[in-house]
């Protein structure tokens, strides 16, 4: 395809492109958790603690909170929805680290594994995450992920859509920016990685979250593919 002409390496958005935290979550949350919660209880706490992620972010990018890996950022979110909603008194420390560790261990998208060994045979294949290296490091062992390198938060110490974590890993691969596409189920990040320069093939992920919102800008990119086997084709 004309629009993929050049592309040296793919760079991977990983929560809700790579791995469904959504339903990693709440099964972790479940078996966790001595008190039993219903399945709506189960999904706002997951909704909940994903949104902390979303807020730090927010308030980080604006310059209204200092750096800090998504690991403290979770664990800071976490103590706060447990005391929210009376059941820390239920979690030792050692439960709650465990909890918090969960995000460690998020289980892929059913095309995920097969869909990353094909790319990967023809690009350097690698995540553009947010997350902490550790955290990343420890889901691709634990999801079996191939990923030939790992670009976290903590290696920029900043975060996307931060303009300068998308040029600063084209640097890391020595790279042009029109050499590296981005590949991501969020708009926002394909979008802030388009701005710089890069290509951009949008995922779809309609199961990360219950509501669905359409796309308004796929036009805008240069693939767009309904899963990873989709876009190995498409590419």
């Amino acid at each position: 395809m004309a629009r993929a002409n050049n592309v040296k390496a793919l760079i991977f958005d990983v929560f809700g492109t790579v791995v469904d935290w959504r339903t990693s979550i709440k099964k972790g949350i479940e078996n966790i958790i001595p008190k039993k919660l219903t399945e709506e209880e189960l999904e706002s706490f997951a909704v909940e603690w994903r949104g902390g992620y979303s807020e730090y972010l927010k308030a980080f990018n604006d310059g209204n909170k200092i750096w800090e890996k998504i690991d403290e950022v979770h664990l800071s979110k976490l103590k706060e929805i447990l005391k929210n909603r009376n059941l820390i008194d239920l979690l030792d420390n050692k439960k709650i680290n465990q909890l918090n560790l969960l995000w460690h261990k998020l289980g892929p998208w059913s095309d995920s594994v097969e869909g990353l060994s094909l790319l990967k045979k023809n690009y350097s294949i690698g995540t553009l995450s947010n997350g902490n290296f550790s955290l990343l490091l420890n889901m691709s062992k634990f999801s079996k992920l191939s990923w030939d390198f790992i670009f976290s938060g903590d290696i920029f110490k900043n975060y996307k859509p931060n303009e300068n974590v998308y040029k600063e890993a084209c640097k890391f691969l020595d790279l042009d920016y029109n050499e590296v596409a981005l590949v991501a189920a969020h708009e926002n990040d394909l979008l802030a990685a388009k701005k710089v320069g890069l290509k951009t093939f949008y995922v779809e992920r309609k199961d990360e979250f219950r509501i669905y919102d359409e796309p308004t800008h796929l036009h805008e990119f240069d693939i767009v593919a309904k899963n990873f086997l989709d876009l190995n084709n498409k590419i």
